[in-house]
């Protein structure tokens, strides 16, 4: 077997067959099968494990087809070559991109798939995926009356639904690589048979092998309402030879296509009779669900119109009840506004009357101020004419201190000159009297001189 770079397993089976808890088996063995499952719903508890945006790409081209998945008849001659199967080509091939590009494996699950196989196969090998088939099988008795139960079909509808969902299932996915597990297999030994599945498809090698504790609690007997298969297909229709024979062609280890080819062949034979009955019959059902779908949307739309009004009037009672608490919030909020007001009167007359007395005392200020200047100005110009006169007494100073210089060396030269004068005028009354003296003792001696 080879080995792509990416692969998609497809899981495939008529509705209430089990597909959903064969790919919720899968997801716990870490299969990606998308971020965007349907919910879980009354039916399918555990969840119904289908990518929601692939359902829609599927029921919209059957809707587009003039089909629906439990419309028995076969889709329309060339319905592969349509615009609508186009748009869903563009479709598959963005969900794709969107959600697993990054995945080597993934599964997608979708009774629908039964009948539109051609188209998912094409598309993903168109994109460089390569699909493998896991084909689901349940005994339709047992799908009959889960459908009865769900769905209020007959055994006989549910039983051609039956027939013509798998058939087309083997015949399309003839050429891939694919195995078949039935539903009774997997709710008695889940592991032993998702292992088997595995080797079978080359998956092994990519899937955590099965074990008790990851499948624990999942797959039990006890979600299955229906068994026994052919015990419980009481008067179920004409074709129970072509179920019985079908449910042992599945049975066996590979899968006789010739064989199918002969079913099938049967199947369209047996149904050549009424094949305008069943068109009939079938086209005047889809517009029967088309125009109770249309019920069913405005019953829906007057639901939701009232459900709406409901709401409405629950949040305007809520509105109410906030506008009457938000109401006393604010008259007592006012109350403590108008005592605050209150005293915000009384403080601002104080503040008044305090400003009126700074305002007083301003004045005084500035009439203090204005006195102030005046006698700065005054004691500035004094200060000036003390500042002229210090100049002048200070150059007056430096020229005393230059004239009483010059004086004290005056009055050293004359000291000098009047001790050098003394000197000389002591010196001739000296030499005078000395003289004096001299001529005096002279005259004496003369005198007593005979």
């Amino acid at each position: 077997m080879n080995n792509p770079s990416r692969i998609c397993l497809l899981i495939v089976g008529m509705h209430r067959s089990g597909t959903s808890a064969v790919a919720g088996s899968l997801a716990r063995l870490g299969l990606p099968m998308g971020e965007h499952l349907l919910a879980a719903g009354e039916d399918n508890p555990k969840g119904y494990f289908e990518h929601e945006e692939a359902v829609r790409i599927d029921d919209a081209l059957l809707d587009a087809l003039g089909r629906r998945w439990d419309d028995p008849r076969e889709l329309p001659e060339g319905w592969l070559r349509t615009p609508a199967a186009d748009d869903a080509r563009v479709a598959i091939a963005g969900l794709l991109e969107r959600e697993f590009s990054a995945a080597g494996l993934f599964a997608l699950k979708d009774p629908r798939l039964c009948r539109l196989l051609p188209l998912w196969l094409e598309t993903l090998r168109a994109t460089g995926i390569e699909p493998r088939v896991l084909l689901v099988v349940r005994h339709p008795a047992e799908v009959a009356a889960s459908l009865a139960k769900r769905n209020g079909f007959s055994p006989a509808l549910s039983q051609l639904l039956w027939l013509e969902h798998m058939f087309a299932a083997e015949r399309d996915s003839r050429g891939c690589t694919r195995a078949v597990v039935t539903y009774d297999d997997l709710v008695a030994a889940p592991e032993a048979t998702l292992a088997r599945l595995m080797t079978a498809l080359g998956l092994d090698h990519l899937v955590a092998t099965p074990d008790g504790a990851t499948l624990s609690g999942f797959v039990s007997a006890g979600d299955r309402h229906f068994s026994g298969g052919t015990a419980l297909a009481t008067s179920v229709g004409t074709h129970d030879g072509l179920v019985a024979d079908a449910m042992s062609l599945f049975a066996q280890s590979s899968i006789d296509a010739a064989r199918f080819d002969g079913l099938r062949q049967r199947l369209r034979e047996s149904l050549s009779p009424f094949r305008a009955l069943l068109e009939g019959v079938a086209s005047q059902s889809q517009e029967a669900r088309r125009e109770s779908v249309a019920a069913a949307v405005a019953v829906a739309r007057v639901q939701s119109e009232l459900n709406a009004q409901v709401e409405w009037s629950r949040a305007a009672v809520a509105e109410r009840e906030a506008l009457q608490a938000a109401l006393a919030e604010a008259r007592s909020a006012l109350a403590a506004q108008v005592e605050w007001s209150q005293a915000a009167v009384a403080e601002r007359e104080a503040l008044q009357g305090a400003l009126a007395e700074a305002r007083s005392a301003l004045a005084a200020q500035v009439e203090w101020s204005q006195a102030a200047v005046v006698e700065r100005e005054a004691l500035q110009a004094e200060l000036a004419g003390t500042r002229s006169a210090l100049t002048a007494q200070i150059a007056w100073s430096e020229e005393a201190v230059v004239a009483r210089t010059a004086l004290n060396q005056r009055i050293h030269d004359l000291q000098l000159a009047l001790l050098r004068y003394e000197a000389t005028l002591i010196g001739r009354l000296q030499r005078r009297w000395m003289a004096w003296r001299d001529g005096r003792a002279q005259l004496r001696k003369d005198t007593t001189t005979p």
